[in-house]
């Protein structure tokens, strides 16, 4: 009776003793996260031209203007002085030419034609004046400044006007005729202003007007 008493013992032993515990672990990698991916550099802006400093800005008329100037007829101009070219067409203008001075220097002459008195003498004149970076002056100030010319026999009032540092000037003749205001301006680098000024007065004098 002692072995079949000692087996049931050990039976019962095993089949008592405890289920075997699964260990869990959470293992963790000692690899650096991974770094963002750096940002793509800006596309480089593309550098605007700027506008050249030798010929001053044009007039900016509205529609109903343009359409009444270009009902007047061209001048019946001069014969054009040595060294000037045409320039290209605009269809704001009468003509345009291109003119040349020392050391290459460069300015241009536009002719432009508008009913009524566009704004005045003082308003014209000032609006030169900004143009080439002259603060406005008064009108007592213009009207002195003003030289008479003749231009196909009318008269004319002659404004010569140059920049604070003399790079630019503007050499502009107004004259008024049947209701209506011829522009005559020759602006850009000082040397070629100054160079053509006599042949720009003699010109004009020997044109005439529609």
């Amino acid at each position: 009776m002692r072995p079949l008493f000692l087996l049931s013992a050990s039976l019962l032993a095993f089949g008592c003793k405890p289920a075997q515990q699964v260990a869990r672990y959470e293992v963790k990698s000692d690899a650096a996260p991974a770094e963002a991916p750096a940002a793509a550099p800006a596309a480089p802006v593309a550098a605007q031209p700027t506008a050249s400093p030798a010929v001053a800005a044009p007039m900016v008329a509205p529609a109903s203007m343009k359409a009444e100037a270009a009902g007047f007829d061209a001048p019946k101009w001069a014969k054009l002085p040595a060294g000037w070219s045409v320039g290209p067409e605009n269809s704001m203008r009468k003509a345009t030419w291109i003119v040349s001075g020392p050391n290459s220097s460069k300015a241009e002459i536009a002719v432009t034609v508008f009913p009524g008195s566009v704004g005045g003498l003082t308003a014209n004149v000032n609006r030169w004046r900004g143009q080439i970076g002259l603060s406005p002056a008064s009108s007592d100030e213009i009207v002195a400044s003003a030289q008479t010319i003749k231009v196909g026999g009318l008269d004319s009032q002659r404004f010569v006007m140059t920049s604070t540092d003399s790079k630019k000037s503007v050499d502009a003749v107004m004259t008024s005729k049947d209701g209506a205001t011829w522009f005559f301006k020759m602006n850009g680098e000082t040397a070629a202003v100054e160079a053509n000024a006599a042949a720009f007065v003699a010109f004009l004098s020997a044109s005439q007007l529609p």
